[in-house]
């Protein structure tokens, strides 16, 4: 380190350098060096460029777009793009003038700006041609910055412009987020007058998918409401394109399940329509849709089909026969059970199970109050579930309402679940309390009694109690609630 001395005297005044002390090996072992980094050279060389490049000096090519000319340094641009290497050695005998084509003057001018600045300016007026112009010159920051530019505009009234775009230029991850959308938003968005721009044939390969999962309020569509949801979007679709073919309107009915949806939804979907429910397709459609759904039955019942119903369903769409996949889903338990003491009766296993349909959905809840002891207990829950495919709603009922000292009936709205749950246990179940993704509490209801315990919905992308099982016993003549377990159902 001996006779080691420091030279800063070539670098501008408040500039900051970094000296890396070490051996150069390749001359002596012995030997010593310094390796200076100047942190705002890069800087300080984009600086000087635009500076000359608005005043004009120092430049050495000359761009003509839609008329106007734009001077520039071929260095600068080579370091922008790989486009322009090639661009230039052809033009290497030439008298540097550059005649660009399918870019705009102001999208070229926006692009040249951020060679020089580093900074890119689009709005929601520009930058799909921003995007475009930077796709054919190969700049993929602006490329970047404008795709998730675009994404943060997707909306209900846009996102068909933007699926039509993505897909007209090949913009595969724009489109995908755009069809992400597009399923989270479809019973809006088919509502809107962009819906029919979209191409016969995309749709339909949107809507026919096994495994479409579709959502509403952030949620997933359970099978009847998704059904519905599709068939009301295609005769959305049907009534703004009448122009279309037969065999167009047959493709689109297609990607509907109609034997996924009871009778009763077909006209509710239709009385919207009445333009559609004349149409001969529809009616074709709507009978096949019988057909079906007596093969189905029959096949359910004995595995095989009537031959005269086989015969008939050959002009069935295949994809009626087929159900569309659920998102995956798990039923947990997490082994906590209240009230399961066995201080008033033995209970040395968890209550029965009586659903596992991961359609249900829990509508309204009944609880009665008894005195147990002068203290207030649960002495009958009932459950009522929204309806499924069948005629009737499930219904779960335990314990009695003789004798109560008070009743509480809860109604949930139909998109309202509940994501946690409160319990007062003690030798019977003393409390129960109940709070949903809506932000509402319901409760507790019951007595002060037991000990606190409360369940939240699981930490998956869409958790919510799927029952509640229990058991009754007679206590001091009346009924009461005891053995008590949630379950929660989560989707992924």
């Amino acid at each position: 380190m001996s006779n080691f001395k420091k030279h800063y005297s070539h670098l501008p005044n408040g500039s900051t350098a970094q000296v890396t002390l070490g051996t150069n090996t390749q001359a002596s072992n012995t030997s010593e060096y310094k390796q200076g980094v100047d942190h705002e050279r890069s800087q300080n060389l984009l600086k000087t460029a635009w500076k000359n490049f608005q005043s004009g000096h120092y430049t050495d090519v000359k761009f003509i777009v839609d008329k106007r000319t734009f001077h520039a340094h071929r260095l600068v641009l080579v370091s922008l793009s790989d486009y322009f290497t090639p661009l230039f050695k052809f033009d290497e005998k030439g008298n540097g003038e550059i005649i660009l084509q399918n870019v705009s003057s102001e999208d070229f001018e926006i692009l040249l700006k951020y060679a020089y600045t580093g900074q890119v300016d689009v709005t929601p007026d520009n930058v799909q041609s921003v995007l475009i112009a930077a796709d054919y010159l190969s700049i993929e920051f602006v490329k970047r910055e404008c795709i998730t530019y675009m994404k943060s505009l997707i909306d209900v009234d846009n996102v068909c412009d933007v699926l039509v775009f993505s897909i007209n230029y090949t913009f595969a991850n724009l489109q995908q987020c755009a069809e992400e959308f597009l399923k989270e938003h479809l019973d809006s968005v088919s509502k809107t007058e962009t819906f029919s721009l979209l191409d016969p044939e995309y749709l339909f390969s949107i809507l026919n998918d096994d495994n479409l999962i579709l959502y509403e309020n952030k949620k997933f569509v359970k099978k009847l409401e998704r059904e519905s949801i599709v068939f009301k979007s295609v005769l959305r679709y049907l009534t703004a394109r009448l122009e279309l073919n037969q065999t167009v309107f047959e493709l689109l009915l297609t990607s509907v399940r109609l034997p996924e949806l009871s009778n009763e939804s077909i006209k509710r979907c239709l009385k919207e329509f009445k333009d559609m429910s004349k149409n001969e397709t529809v009616k074709r459609f709507l009978k096949l849709n019988e057909i079906a759904v007596k093969c189905i039955d029959k096949r359910k019942r004995d595995h095989s089909f009537l031959t005269e119903l086989a015969a008939k369903a050959k002009e069935v769409p295949e994809t009626w026969f087929r159900p569309r996949k659920l998102s995956t889903f798990n039923i947990i338990s997490r082994y906590s059970r209240y009230a399961a003491g066995g201080e008033v009766k033995s209970c040395p296993n968890p209550p029965m199970v009586t659903w596992n349909d991961p359609y249900l959905e829990i509508q309204s809840i009944d609880l009665w109050i008894r005195l147990w002891d002068e203290r207030r207990v649960i002495g009958g829950l009932k459950i009522l579930y929204r309806k499924t495919n069948s005629q009737t709603k499930p219904v779960f009922f335990k314990g009695s309402h003789q004798n109560s000292v008070k009743h509480h009936f809860i109604e949930f709205q139909p998109h309202e679940l509940i994501t946690k749950v409160i319990i007062g246990s003690g030798w019977l179940v003393d409390r129960l309390g109940f709070e949903t993704n809506l932000g509402r509490t319901y409760g507790p209801y019951g007595g002060p009694g037991g000990s606190h315990y409360e369940e939240v919905a699981l930490s998956s992308p869409f958790s919510y109690l799927y029952d509640i099982n229990c058991e009754s016993t007679k206590t001091q003549g009346t009924d009461a609630i005891f053995n008590l377990m949630l379950r929660w159902i989560e989707f992924h």
